[in-house]
């Protein structure tokens, strides 16, 4: 169990760790992490001036789910499935609806999320000069702030057990 709840946690917390922030999180107590194998991670709730962030949002935590060893469902499916029962955007809120969602599905577990400050890179360059002003070298950085709220749904329970915040 143990185990399997630090992968989770990795996963999840590797996640956020692009937005370059602290993170705080909150696990449910004697949870059993270990029977979480199959998830859905839906599209992430996005900024008002950046639609598509909350899909870049999900995709990375896709991206850190599967290697970090799960099993995860296409999200164009989850869309598809969330679209046949007429639901524009899953909040997590409805018990009922996440259990039958997730039976259909066949996870174990529902990641929704929202984005709350996306901030494209900023690119910079830094110059170094040597004492006559002749450019010797020279640093590109690039920085990006993403605010992100997450959390994870049992389906058989429809229990919130993980969130986290940054």
């Amino acid at each position: 169990m143990k185990t399997n709840l630090k992968r989770i946690t990795l996963a999840l917390l590797v996640a956020f760790v692009f937005s370059a922030c602290g993170v705080q999180y909150a696990i449910k107590k004697n949870y059993n992490f270990a029977k979480i194998k199959r998830l859905a991670v839906i599209d992430f709730s996005s900024h008002s001036q950046f639609r598509n962030s909350g899909e870049v949002i999900a995709d990375e935590f896709v991206y850190q789910l599967l290697n970090s060893g799960f099993n995860v469902v296409e999200r164009n499916k989850v869309d598809l499935v969330l679209k046949e029962k007429g639901i524009a955007k899953m909040n997590g809120s409805d018990s009922d609806m996440i259990k039958n969602i997730g039976r259909i599905l066949g996870v174990d577990a529902i990641i929704p999320g929202s984005v709350s400050k996306y901030l494209e890179d900023k690119k910079n360059t830094i110059y170094t000069t040597d004492e006559n002003g002749k450019i010797t070298s020279q640093l590109f950085l690039s920085q990006a702030e993403v605010d992100v709220s997450s959390r994870m749904i049992d389906v058989y329970s429809g229990e919130v057990v993980w969130s986290a915040k940054n």
